[in-house]
């Protein structure tokens, strides 16, 4: 049941994670140069990269709950800003604070599944995992795509926020770990 808790939340929060094709078209708006998007890049994947084992330890010393939980509040606070950004150097800010997101969820969702599932079942529940984030995936960036052509860029880039902020809300109340170090199945 907790595992089908945290799945839930995952997928909501996916509908509102689009593709990272749609920051980099933001940042062409605002200002970067196509010239930049590549050290854009590559500041994203240094942050991502070196907030990676913090993030991790913070999930192992403070619960998967809460560091996924501050994940996607910082994920909202970067679409947030990536909406209403107006200079270059917003874009570079909001792209390290996105990177800063990865850090503090990649490695607590991995845990956090294996965590509510036993061991003979773990393997079926990183495939269901990553099954479920692929097929929200695409109707995440059709949105995406809709909203930003149909309304622009703030409202867009809102609604994403608006998905991470519910899904924090829905682990939050919703999921409960395993207090007795039992493992539900899948």
């Amino acid at each position: 049941m907790e595992a089908a808790c945290f799945f839930l939340s995952e997928n909501l929060f996916t509908l509102g994670n689009s593709s990272d094709a749609f920051l980099l078209l933001r940042a062409q708006e605002v200002g970067v140069a196509v010239a930049h998007l590549p050290l854009l890049w590559m500041f994203f994947s240094l942050v991502k990269a070196v907030t990676g084992m913090p993030g991790g330890m913070l999930s192992d010393l403070k619960g998967r709950k809460g560091a996924i939980i501050a994940g996607w509040l910082v994920y909202a606070f970067a679409y947030l800003g990536f909406g209403a950004a107006s200079q270059p150097w917003h874009i570079w800010a909001l792209i390290g604070v996105y990177g800063l997101y990865f850090g503090l969820t990649e490695g607590g969702e991995r845990a956090l599944i294996a965590d509510l599932v036993s061991p003979d079942r773990q393997a079926s529940a990183f495939g269901l995992f990553h099954f479920c984030i692929g097929i929200a995936a695409l109707p995440s960036s059709l949105l995406m795509g809709y909203l930003y052509q149909s309304f622009g860029a703030g409202p867009a880039f809102t609604v994403g926020a608006a998905l991470a902020g519910l899904s924090a809300f829905l682990l939050f109340i919703l999921l409960r770990p395993p207090s007795s170090g039992v493992q539900a199945s899948v």
